[in-house]
């Protein structure tokens, strides 16, 4: 039993405090760049006012963020390789950082979107980046740590945007959301310049770069982001836009994967689909993306639209989400090692599954205060899945193969979090129409329980001292009662879409549960033993 011991403290790979260092600066960076998705949201109409843009316009600040983001992720591995890691990763922390600077100078929504736009395709590549510092740095035996560590920046990070980006708005103004990236961005960048060995640029690569597939990924990528994020508002296929788009998204689909298969030297190493266990995963990390990015959609929506609440009242509400996992997230490596990864994964989307079904009989008198409690139950359920699914998803990966893992698992919760978003916003119209019809089919004008409501109304104007008379007393009550059967299908097609939430991730749950493979990661060296 010594001599075991002794082999195995041989054979660990020591992290030096440099490694660790370079880790955390990559960090930060994809902390800011998960940050800056949401931190908008809460100043969305200060900022829409103060470029005296409509609200429609003003959306595209959040599309050219989110399709700029998606559409940088492909290019880091190939980026990474041809500049090196650290070079890249200063490069773009330096670029987010002065676009940052620019968004909160922009004098018109024109310029604010090109300044958006530009801060997500730097930001983009820091998420991956991060990811993948964590796999070519650390041994196998650390990743746990490295991942609970890259959890915390991918789901705590949305959950206090609209908080942040709230108060910064009410305490000081809407340029403070951007200020406030100008210290994390400059300690990533003095931790990774000074931890990272930066080796001179690879021209080789960048001269056999698979430039075909960097034009097609960017197409596929961009243009289906700005379908999922604006068909619902064009109706979908009614809009010869989104029509265009669709067969533009798809044609670029299908040639950037003959591209990968031919080409030589591959943007993407398309192959690891191959590895069945490595697909389970990233089809997970898309549903847990519909998970993180649908509540983020459904909750504010939900507060604004029915109680009218502001950005700083959202972020109250919403940080519960992200706060507890502080506690769970370092019980996670220990938990990794002795029980099999897939439980966890399994209790965590229960968990979001349970939280999703305590959202799905709410009623006008619902506000915040009663969600707290399933945003905290959200909370326990999140940390149970990401460090046991990256560490399920890069079990197998090999070393050259690193920058394409992260890049296809953080396009998956992208895209995955998109199609959530775009599913529920969709439904929710329809939902509401059906809600209001089969409200206005049991209180019609002229039926009995309209008359016990004009009773009722006339009550209340008398104590009032209003007039009462008939015409003054229906048309009041017609009105009072068309406000109240549109909130009333509001809240019951908010009731709706919790529920396909919460028979989502329930089935996530289930599929993992009922998975036929062996998922615990200690198996091959409880084998050489």
């Amino acid at each position: 039993m010594t001599s075991i011991a002794t082999a195995t403290q041989e054979n660990e790979v020591v992290v030096s405090n440099k490694e660790w260092w370079a880790i955390v600066g990559g960090l930060i960076g994809g902390f800011m760049a998960i940050l800056d998705i949401q931190i908008t949201n809460s100043s969305m109409k200060v900022i829409q006012g103060a470029l005296s843009a409509s609200l429609d316009d003003a959306s595209w600040l959040m599309t050219s963020y989110f399709t700029a983001e998606i559409v940088a992720i492909p290019l880091c591995g190939w980026l990474s390789q041809a500049l090196g890691t650290g070079r890249y990763s200063l490069w773009c922390i330096g670029g987010f950082l002065f676009s940052s600077l620019l968004c909160s100078m922009a004098w018109n929504l024109e310029s604010m979107i090109v300044f958006r736009a530009m801060q997500g395709f730097c930001g983009g590549a820091l998420i991956p980046l991060s990811f993948r510092l964590i796999i070519e740095i650390l041994p196998q035996e650390k990743r746990p740590m490295g991942m609970s560590l890259f959890s915390i920046i991918a789901t705590f990070a949305p959950a206090i945007g609209p908080a942040v980006g709230g108060w910064l708005t009410e305490h000081f103004s809407w340029h403070a959301i951007f200020y406030v990236n100008v210290f994390p961005s400059v300690l990533a960048w003095v931790l990774i310049q000074r931890s990272m060995k930066h080796p001179i640029i690879d021209w080789k690569i960048i001269r056999q770069g698979d430039y075909l597939g960097v034009v097609t990924v960017m197409v596929f990528l961009g243009t289906l982001e700005v379908i999922l994020e604006k068909g619902g508002d064009e109706n979908w296929f009614d809009s010869r836009m989104i029509c265009i788009l669709t067969f533009i998204s798809a044609i670029s689909f299908i040639v950037f994967v003959y591209d990968q298969i031919v080409c030589r030297h591959p943007l993407i190493n398309i192959r690891l689909f191959r590895d069945q266990q490595y697909t389970h995963a990233l089809l997970i990390f898309a549903m847990l993306g519909s998970a993180i990015y649908g509540t983020l959609f459904l909750v504010p929506y939900y507060l604004t639209m029915i109680h009218d609440y502001n950005a700083t009242e959202i972020g109250h509400v919403v940080i519960w989400m992200g706060l507890p996992q502080l506690v769970i997230l370092p019980f996670i490596p220990y938990l990794i090692r002795r029980y099999n990864p897939k439980y966890l994964i399994f209790i965590g989307f229960m968990g979001l599954a349970i939280s999703s079904f305590m959202d799905c009989f709410m009623s006008a008198d619902f506000a915040g205060p009663q969600m707290i409690a399933s945003m905290l139950v959200r909370a326990l359920g999140q940390p149970f899945i990401m460090v046991p699914l990256s560490m399920l998803a890069t079990q197998n990966i090999k070393a050259e193969d690193a920058a394409s893992s992260a890049v296809l698992i953080n396009v998956f919760r992208s895209i995955g979090g998109s199609m959530g978003t775009a599913i529920l916003s969709t439904y929710f119209i329809t939902r509401i129409d059906f809600h209001l019809d089969a409200v206005k089919s049991r209180v019609s004008i002229g039926s009995q329980e309209f008359y016990h409501y004009l009773g009722d109304v006339k009550n209340v104007l008398l104590n009032q001292g209003l007039p009462t008379d008939n015409e003054h007393l229906q048309q009041t009550a017609v009105n009072i009662l068309g406000e109240r059967m549109a909130v009333q299908s509001q809240i019951m097609a908010f009731n709706d879409l919790f529920m396909i939430m919460g028979v989502m991730m329930l089935a996530t749950a289930i599929m993992v549960l009922c998975s036929n493979r062996d998922f615990r990661l200690q198996l091959k060296q409880e084998e050489a033993i």
